[in-house]
């Protein structure tokens, strides 16, 4: 192992990434001796064993003269066949007191991440490291590509909050498609920051896992993005939320039977005020967002409110798999990945008198304070129960129910636990067999936000 290798040229990097296309690590030596000894995990192997210099963190860029870092990461096959990243690419640690007195230009990120040589690999459930497959690969200069826009954009409103001492108040689902994300041991962690006595988190530059996700399919792959609202052009000059409310606004007040009309929608469906937020969109089918929002991690929601304002319904989230449920701590979960990253697009519909018109949409974007309080406290709380075996009982008619919070019981004002399911037979595997009921799955279940709640965000209360 020699750091001379730090000074390889750009032609010398890309040969030894090509060669070491469409190979496992496993070809390469790695083992689970080397995966127990060693917590830089896969990226730190390849500066090791494939590249020859020692890993580091130091403030320049892996290799020196090149100006490039090398970073890699997993992604995952989905049930539809299509490709997409398993997880957020974490770059270069934040220094609160040091970044303040920094511009875009002269920022640890700019000088660290402005060529980024990213290794992509296939994960696989149950499979070993060893046996992942280094597929592609990208030499992401964003500096030069029409997203350094949104990313400078996103840089600002990081540098902002650090520079104003609330660097204890930044959220990753501020920005789109770089993000300030936690790191540590745990979110007991923290450290000092610039211009305020109150401690915050560590937190590292990131891009979201959905931007990961567009430069794998549309910068490598070259997979034509499906249903853009807007030119490409247009989204990197603003911001998305300012420019859906313009174009969302031309639907303001119309009823649903208006919007049926306008739209060529003939159906009675329950969802029907989800197609037509399709329709608003540009999407159809079982698509949930444009390609802008996929890139920048914004979900959609439906929600309808009576006369004063009320929501009529609670509001859901995707199914969560008890075995993970009990196997990830709170800060590895993929249900704090979902709330931690969540930018909602609410499109709100006024029901008085049975006619239904919609109102506006609202965007929301999930605090700290809400994810790392009352979510996780619901996660904790049901993981424990389901680790126990405790989970379930038999009701008065011997009917198997479960003991997760409900809205109207043991709710904690923000979230609650239920099914999640279109059928009882559409379960997931219980890791600990139930103590009470003898049952090894149950149907799948889901973070829902209370009535109550949806209705503070809508306000602006939450």
């Amino acid at each position: 192992m020699d750091d001379k290798n730090r000074h390889l040229s750009e032609k010398e990097i890309l040969e030894i990434t090509k060669k070491s296309l469409h190979k496992t690590f496993g070809y390469f030596g790695l083992d689970n001796s080397y995966m127990s000894k060693n917590k830089g995990g896969l990226g730190g192997f390849v500066e090791e064993h494939i590249f020859g210099y020692k890993a580091n963190s130091d403030e320049n860029p892996d290799f020196i003269d090149a100006g490039i870092e090398l970073k890699v990461t997993p992604v995952k096959k989905n049930q539809d066949g299509t490709i997409s990243s398993k997880e957020r690419l974490v770059l270069n640690m934040i220094n609160y007191k040091a970044e303040a007195a920094t511009t875009f230009l002269t920022s640890s990120f700019y000088k660290k991440n402005k060529r980024l040589l990213i290794w992509f690999y296939l994960y696989s459930i149950g499979a070993h490291p060893s046996e992942f497959e280094i597929t592609d690969y990208d030499l992401f200069e964003f500096e030069n590509s029409l997203q350094c826009k949104v990313i400078e954009r996103d840089w600002n409103l990081i540098h902002k909050k650090i520079v104003e001492g609330k660097a204890h108040e930044i959220s990753e689902s501020d920005t789109e498609f770089l993000a300030a994300c936690t790191k540590g041991a745990n979110s007991k962690v923290l450290t000092e920051q610039y211009n305020s006595p109150i401690k915050a988190k560590p937190r590292a530059y990131s891009f979201k896992q959905s931007f990961m996700t567009y430069i794998y399919r549309n910068l490598i792959h070259k997979v034509a993005p499906y249903s853009p609202l807007l030119s490409e052009d247009e989204w990197m000059k603003c911001p998305l939320e300012e420019i859906y409310k313009e174009k969302i606004s031309a639907y303001y007040g119309m009823t649903q039977k208006q919007l049926c009309i306008k739209f060529g929608v003939n159906s009675k469906a329950k969802h029907l005020n989800f197609i037509l937020c399709q329709k608003m969109l540009g999407i159809s089918g079982k698509r949930k967002a444009t390609a802008e929002m996929e890139a920048a991690g914004i979900i959609f929601r439906t929600i309808t409110v009576d006369k004063n304002g009320r929501p009529t319904e609670a509001m859901p989230f995707k199914s969560f798999e008890f075995d993970e449920l009990i196997n990830s701590s709170w800060d590895v979960s993929t249900v704090r990945e979902d709330f931690v990253d969540l930018k909602l697009m609410i499109f709100v519909f006024k029901e008085i008198d049975g006619v239904i018109t919609f109102e506006t949409i609202h965007f929301w974007n999930a605090p700290n304070s809400i994810v790392d309080g009352p979510i996780k406290t619901m996660y904790e709380h049901c993981a424990k129960m389901v680790r126990q075996g405790n989970a379930f009982y038999f009701d008065k008619n011997g009917k198997i129910k479960d003991k997760f919070p409900k809205e109207d019981r043991n709710s904690n004002g923000v979230c609650h636990v239920r099914p999640h399911a279109r059928i009882s037979s559409d379960t997931f595997d219980l890791p600990v067999p139930d103590k009470i009921t003898g049952i090894i799955s149950y149907t799948k279940q889901s973070f829902w936000f209370n009535k109550d709640f949806v209705e503070k965000v809508l306000k602006g209360n939450a």
